[in-house]
Formats: structure tokens, C-alpha cells, sequence
């Protein structure tokens, strides 16, 4: 999950274990505290979890080509758990990683046994049908599906609000895609439907956001799975004594009032079409700092419009609030470099929310006064293959080739820039 509205975060253990390989991986849990703190949140359990399973992959692996459609049995031998899908990688002990019809990504441990049988048909996955079915089934009776052009939401908050939703969706998807093409960078659109669930309210919500991706997931506003290529919301304008919304101009007043909450929809849906369009590749090392920096570049709700979406790019307030006490009590000269090479300030929970606003603050800056230098850069990283990744020497090396190697020069630039950035 890439984004998770985060106050306090607290280590978990994942243990992968690969023949004599075992890799222990940090996760992170949350809980709601203020806007400033949900908005500098720590956001990435899925995106730590694939970035264990890019190390744990890379040092024994065979990544395969081609689309053929596998069966894979695992677990108990007398009652095993079966899943189709297309191996993206196979481990030399037996463990794999495939893709399912639905874009969710397995990873099975050899510990698990999987036994791969190969048959004699494509990979195909799943139309808007498909898998308006299998998420209803997935999620019981209680839900229905909504499908537009681009997704299909399965939701128990009423058709109203997933329409609406759908609605905003769409249109951030299309701004997403013109904004980036005008700017020379080749996106596409998303080549299968995008799966959304909304569950009714907030309890519903943490239910099962706790068993998918953890507790600090639960007390989230929404997230976005890369592991299962997900957004999970709830229905934001509801709460205590009000009824269900049951007109677009009622949810939209409602929403507008939530601002802020809505920040946390816009984000992980952007997460999601940076990761269906060609801008970033799922499994591959995709900088944190960059793909969190576009998903706060987009993040400000446009409520009001129709079409397209005028807010891209504005000045994020409560981002450059932040940034700017940052600057002033707590940054670091070698902060840019820290920033694009490492995750270490992310997962600490002292320096997370500091780290997530100079993501934003660099991101501002670059698309604003070295375009043409970031549209290549992006370019660049979109070429990445999955299940490599980069140590921060190779990403400060990837990051100099694009802005240059006086880093000392572009941090004065940018500081002067951002100094001059209007508080109001």
C-alpha cells in the first residue's frame, strides 16, 4: 500500500525466506493524528513489502518473458490453494511470483511447495466484467458493482457515491494523461480495468483494511495496493447521524467540506495511474521520493470542475508549511542527496513527515524551473525493469545524470525558489 495516513509508526516483522536466504522486512503501522501530521504521513507498506521481494527475487532468480497461462498449487497437499496467472519470476529453490488474472501480485515461498503446471492457452486478464465478478464474489453479497470507461468499483456505500467517484476518477485520469503527453512524456492508458472497493463507513473500512495491509492501514482514509493494483476508500461523506448522500450535488457538498480527506482519495488514485500508464512499473525501484512527490503534486482536490483538473500542480500549503519549518530548525546541507538515494528518512518516524514535504517541495520545484530536465528523468526511470533494485549510490548516480552533479548548486536554487513560493 503506498499511501497510509500516518501519525506514529511502530516496526512489524515480515519474514520471506527464500532457501538460505531470509529477509526481515520493516513495515509500517499508523495512527490519525492531525491534519499537518496525516498530510507529512508515512506512506508504503506495499511499497517496502515489493521492494523486500525485489531483493529477495534478485539474488536468485529467472525473470520470464512471454505470456502463457500457469496453474500453481501450494499449501496443503490435500486441500491445496489453487491460482491462474503468469509467472513473472521464478526462483531457483521453487519459489515464484505471479500475476493473476485480476492484477493482483502472489508472492509463494518455496516453503509453500508451489508445483506449476504450464497450460496450453494465453495469459489474458480480466475484462470489466470479469472482474466486477470476481470482486463481488471476492467480497460477498452485500456489494455491487459500478463500471466506467477506465474502472470498476466495487462498492457497499451505494451506487450514488461510487458513481461519483468513478466520475472523479475518470477525470483525474484523463488530466493525468494530457498533462504528461503535453509534456513529452508517452503514457497510455491503462490497458485493463482499474479495481476499486468502497465500503460504507469507517468500521467496515478498518475491518478490512487491518487483515489486507495492517493495522496502520485501518486507521488510513484510503490506499492504494500495489500488491493487489487496488485503491480501498470508505465513503467519506458519511458519518454519525447523517443519511447516504443520494444525489451527485449532495456528495459533492459533503466532499468539499472533507477536503482534506479527499486529498488522501486524489493521492492514492494517482498513485494507481502512475502505476497502470506507463510512468512507473510495479516491482521495479521506483524512487519513493518521485512517486510520492507526483502523487502530492496532484493530490489538491478539484471538486468543481467538469472537466480536466485545474488544481495540478498548485502550491500545496500545508506541504510547504511544513517544508519550510523544516528549512528553518531541522535541514541538513546533504539533503537532497539523502532524499533521492535512500529511504531511511521515510520509515523514520521522526523525520517521515519532513522527508514526504521536501518530496513535494523538490517535485514543485523541478517541474517548475528544470521541466524538461524532470519529463527525461522520468523517461529514464520508466525504462526500469521489475525485480532490480538500485542501491542510493545507483539512484544518486541516476538522479545526477538527469539535474546535474552539482548538487550543491541546484540545492541554492532551490531554496532560493521555494523561499519565494507564496504562503497564501
Amino acid at each position: 500500500m503506498i499511501d497510509c495516513v500516518a501519525g506514529g509508526v511502530k516496526l512489524v516483522r515480515q519474514t520471506l525466506d527464500v532457501g538460505a536466504r531470509t529477509w526481515h522486512l520493516g513495515l509500517m503501522a499508523a495512527s490519525v493524528g492531525s491534519y499537518n501530521r496525516r498530510m507529512g504521513s508515512v506512506r508504503s507498506l506495499a511499497f517496502w513489502a515489493l521492494a523486500a521481494v525485489a531483493l529477495l527475487w534478485g539474488a536468485a532468480d529467472r525473470a520470464l518473458a512471454g505470456d502463457a497461462l500457469v496453474r500453481v498449487r501450494f499449501g496443503d497437499p490435500a486441500s491445496p490453494t489453487t491460482i491462474e496467472g503468469k509467472l513473472v519470476v521464478e526462483a531457483a529453490d521453487g519459489g515464484v511470483l505471479l500475476l493473476g488474472r485480476d492484477g493482483r501480485l502472489h508472492t509463494i515461498g518455496h516453503a509453500k511447495a508451489p508445483k506449476v503446471e504450464r497450460l496450453d492457452q494465453p495469459f489474458v486478464r480480466f475484462n470489466s466484467s470479469e472482474l466486477a465478478r470476481a470482486l463481488c464474489d471476492e467480497l460477498g453479497p452485500d456489494f455491487e458493482a459500478v463500471q466506467t470507461r477506465h474502472y470498476v468499483i466495487a462498492t457497499r456505500a451505494g451506487r450514488e457515491y461510487a458513481q461519483w467517484c468513478g466520475d472523479l476518477f475518470e477525470r483525474l485520469l484523463s488530466a493525468f494523461l494530457d498533462h504528461w503527453r503535453s509534456a513529452g512524456l508517452p503514457l497510455e492508458e491503462p490497458k485493463w480495468p482499474l479495481p476499486a472497493i468502497i465500503f460504507a463507513g469507517e468500521a467496515d473500512f478498518k475491518v478490512f483494511a487491518t487483515a489486507d495491509a495492517g493495522a496502520f492501514a485501518g486507521e488510513s482514509k484510503g490506499y492504494y495496493s500495489i500488491p493487489s493494483n487496488r485503491i480501498v476508500l470508505y465513503d467519506l461523506t458519511a458519518g454519525k447521524g447523517k443519511k447516504r448522500a443520494t444525489s451527485a450535488a449532495e456528495i459533492k457538498r459533503r466532499a468539499a467540506a472533507a477536503s482534506f480527506n479527499m486529498a488522501t482519495v486524489v493521492h492514492e488514485a494517482t498513485h494507481q495511474i502512475a502505476f497502470n500508464s506507463g510512468m512507473h512499473t510495479r516491482l521495479a525501484d521506483n524512487p519513493l521520493w518521485l512517486t510520492e512527490g507526483m502523487a502530492m503534486y496532484f493530490e489538491t482536490p478539484d471538486l468543481d470542475g467538469t472537466q480536466g483538473w485545474k488544481t495540478i500542480g498548485e502550491v500545496n500549503r500545508p506541504r510547504l508549511t511544513r517544508f519550510l519549518d523544516f528549512l528553518r530548525k531541522r535541514r541538513k546541507r546533504d539533503s537532497i542527496a539523502t532524499l533521492v538515494s535512500s529511504t531511511e528518512r521515510f520509515i523514520d518516524a521522526h523525520k517521515a513527515a519532513d522527508a514526504y514535504a521536501e518530496s513535494w517541495a523538490l517535485t514543485y520545484f523541478l517541474n517548475a524551473k528544470h521541466r524538461d530536465q524532470y519529463v527525461a528523468y522520468l523517461k529514464q526511470l520508466a525504462k526500469k525493469q521489475p525485480v532490480i533494485w538500485d542501491d542510493p549510490d545507483a539512484r544518486l548516480t541516476e538522479f545526477e545524470s538527469a539535474f546535474g552533479s552539482d548538487l550543491k548548486s541546484l540545492d541554492a536554487e532551490f531554496l532560493r525558489f521555494m523561499k519565494s513560493v507564496p504562503r497564501h
